[in-house]
């Protein structure tokens, strides 16, 4: 069986190594990148089997992330994460294509259910 592989985009490392080894506790393989930027020049970005982004980083945000990928024909789907409490990101979040968008600080269940989710789609 292929274990899945998930990028992991944060500018928070602590948060962004926190996500990569719980990925790596349950199994499952996972990159860190401290920009989308950086995930966007990676060698194996097709074979990412989902994406954990940040929606508000320096340079390329989460959203933007998002299209990039689409743009690159890259289908692996797409967790965000934010702070941000605006209601519009939802309905933005959504409208583009992400697959789940996370309000920070997210329970570990919630995010290992869409992950869960995005796995199996």
């Amino acid at each position: 069986m292929n274990v899945p592989l998930v990028g992991v985009v944060d500018d928070d490392e602590a948060l962004c190594l926190s996500l990569v080894d719980l990925m790596r506790s349950i199994g499952y393989r996972a990159e860190p990148f401290d920009r989308a930027e950086t995930l966007l020049n990676y060698p194996d970005r097709f074979s990412f089997d989902c994406i954990i982004a940040d929606v508000h980083m320096p340079g390329m945000g989460g959203l933007n992330l998002v299209r990039e990928l689409q743009a690159q024909n890259i289908a692996a789907p797409v967790i965000l994460i934010t702070a941000l409490p605006h209601k519009q990101l939802d309905d933005e979040a959504l409208s583009i294509g992400a697959f789940c968008l996370l309000r920070k600080p997210f329970e570990t269940s919630a995010l290992l259910e869409c992950l869960d989710r995005s796995l199996r789609k």
